[in-house]
């Protein structure tokens, strides 16, 4: 057996003894999006109550700014580290406390949310 296929043949084991799936580990991972991801969900689940002049709570979410800047209860979010970051923490849980005026995120949403907190919440 020459070096070449030697060398694949104790990767593909060291991978499948732990459980790597195949090519995942040449697969990079993608960064959750801000502008793309992430304040869409706040514009409509959020934005009614949280934007413009006369946010409640100070707290504008319409744009990163405004988030970072958080508002009369602090910052918005504590880069990474969403369970310390209001903005999830109030919309999570089995009785969210936000959005008041509008139907709960999906978990899906929240899990966005969240993952953008944990990677650092980048303006991207």
């Amino acid at each position: 057996m020459n070096r070449i296929v030697m060398g694949f043949l104790v990767a593909l084991s060291a991978a499948l003894l732990l459980g790597i799936p195949a090519g995942a580990q040449d697969k990079p991972v993608r960064a959750v999006s801000f502008s793309k991801e992430v304040l869409p969900i706040l514009k409509a689940g959020c934005g009614k109550c949280h934007s413009g002049g006369n946010a409640k709570g100070k707290l504008d979410l319409s744009s990163y700014a405004s988030i970072k800047k958080g508002g009369s209860g602090g910052p918005a979010f504590v880069e990474g580290n969403p369970d310390k970051s209001p903005l999830v923490t109030s919309i999570s849980g089995d009785k969210p406390e936000m959005p008041k005026k509008a139907a709960p995120l999906t978990k899906a949403q929240i899990a966005t949310i969240s993952s953008w907190v944990k990677e650092g919440a980048k303006n991207n």
